[in-house]
């Protein structure tokens, strides 16, 4: 229940910000598809709303090239760790939708492997990751944004606690 949860609640969230991305200005939209490559890192906290002992912090970094696939979609590649050695890399799908012509969400899809250390046991090493973060990009590209993610098996495992992060990024324009 508390993944369906998580799903429905990044889910809606998404749906509004893809409602509100639709609304936007012909400059915004402009924005969104003219994006420069990002480089970004963050910090963070890892296992968000559970009480369990594994909560601990986490960094991150990825990197989004300057190229859409479809309708301003483009490839990401990222990889986190904890403090607790857990270690996760992903590849998958990034989009940005400007809100006003500096203010927007950034949408995140993707898949990789996760290597629990002394962390929270996920039930495989497969894992799904969906994203959203919400930023301020800077006239030169760059941008600061908060984000809060999932991570979880998605059910392919009897297994399936999931866990949820939510910290700060850092994102360096090039």
């Amino acid at each position: 229940m508390k993944h369906l949860l998580t799903g429905l609640a990044v889910a809606a969230a998404a749906a509004f910000s893809f409602v509100a991305g639709a609304t936007t200005s012909a400059q915004a939209e402009e924005l969104a598809a003219s994006q420069p490559a990002h480089l970004y890192v963050g910090a963070g906290f890892f296992d968000v709303g559970d009480s369990s002992e594994e909560a601990s912090a986490v960094f991150d970094i990825g990197y989004i090239p300057d190229y859409n696939i479809i309708w301003e979609i483009r490839p990401l590649v990222g990889a986190f760790v904890n403090t607790d050695g857990a270690v996760y890399g992903h590849v998958g799908f990034s989009r940005s939708i400007f809100l006003t012509d500096n203010f927007l969400t950034r949408l995140q899809v993707g898949f990789g492997a996760y290597g629990e250390g002394n962390s929270k046991d996920l039930g495989q090493v497969f894992e799904f990751r969906e994203q959203i973060e919400f930023g301020w990009q800077f006239d030169d590209g760059s941008m600061i944004s908060a984000y809060f993610w999932h991570l979880s098996n998605a059910g392919i495992s009897e297994d399936n606690p999931g866990v949820n992060a939510a910290g700060l990024h850092y994102s360096m324009a090039f």
